[in-house]
């Protein structure tokens, strides 16, 4: 549904045009917080206040590319409401807002953290506030969530906070984690020249791995086991392998499919000794051992056509010359 001048803005405390709409049907009604102008200001989405290119916090995204955006626009009420008709002037006179968003090459940090799939438990319902003190008597008929809220360092969150970019507790997880996360050490082994690749699905094919791999060096070969989901690029070099490996680790994503990449273990060689025992095995199995006789009982004598008496020459003087 749509709401000409429902609510005020969160942010500026101007009345906006509200949306509100169900995502899917056992989903709860989501509806636009923030005004469209500070929606661009931003480049934040206007419900989740999310960045729209990479869908992270604004406090992530500014840490990441070094971008100064707290400074630009007003707290106050006065300098805020002036700021923001300011910069509808000037959308509406043609003149695009002079802004950093899309114009710095996102970096490892952006890559590593930055969301490829829906988060789809936004879309549920809120906990039932009734519920948590024992007063609910609607029972499954309320739309609402009958849990117990969770109790974290997540669950005291602002909306101001999370649009300017300060104090937000989500965006200092999401830096830890992306400080955290191990690098993708060579192995010692010189030989290893492949790259394993995992959490492959039916989209991805041989040339989209090639697509992904050849910038680093030449290959020379992609396996691809369909069965296990993963796929191993043996490279030429162990240069090109150590470049790719330093390059895609923890942002490898292809067809907007995160993929973990780890370096390939050494094959174990076949020992000498073990062809010469197989033709043993052959001759076991062509020539298998003569039965066990069971309780005394003698195995029959075997049966050759030269023990036939018929076959001897005792009918020979049946024959007339």
């Amino acid at each position: 549904t749509k709401a000409d001048y429902d609510k005020e803005c969160k942010i500026c405390t101007r009345p906006f045009t509200v949306f509100k709409w169900r995502p899917v049907r056992d989903a709860r009604y989501k509806k636009s917080e923030i005004c469209q102008t500070c929606s661009k200001l931003k480049n934040v989405c206007q419900v989740c206040l999310l960045d729209l290119e990479y869908g992270l916090p604004v406090q992530v995204r500014d840490t990441a590319l070094s971008i100064a955006s707290n400074d630009a626009i007003p707290k106050s009420d006065v300098n805020r409401e002036y700021f923001a008709e300011e910069h509808d002037r000037r959308a509406r006179a043609g003149i695009d807002y002079e802004s950093s968003y899309g114009k710095v090459r996102a970096n490892d940090t952006i890559l590593k953290l930055q969301r490829t799939a829906p988060y789809y438990k936004r879309n549920r319902a809120h906990v039932c506030s009734f519920f948590v003190r024992g007063q609910c008597t609607k029972g499954p008929e309320c739309p609402y969530r009958h849990e117990m809220p969770v109790e974290g360092e997540l669950s005291h969150q602002n909306i101001k906070d999370r649009y300017y970019g300060v104090n937000d507790p989500l965006a200092m997880k999401l830096l830890n984690k992306a400080g955290e996360m191990p690098s993708l050490l060579p192995p010692d082994d010189q030989s290893i020249r492949t790259l394993y690749v995992g959490g492959l699905d039916a989209r991805i094919t041989e040339q989209d791995l090639r697509d992904n791999f050849y910038a680093h060096g030449e290959i020379e070969s992609v396996k691809l086991v369909i069965q296990r989901a993963c796929a191993f690029v043996t490279y030429t070099t162990r240069e090109g392998a150590e470049k790719a490996a330093e390059e895609l680790v923890n942002r490898l994503v292809i067809k907007g499919l995160r993929l973990k990449l780890l370096w390939g273990r050494p094959q174990v060689p076949k020992l000498a000794s073990e062809g010469s025992d197989e033709a043993p095995k052959q001759q076991a199995m062509q020539n298998p051992p003569p039965p066990v006789p069971y309780f005394d009982i003698p195995l029959p004598t075997a049966y050759y056509p030269s023990m036939d008496p018929q076959r001897m020459g005792a009918g020979a003087g049946s024959f007339i010359f």
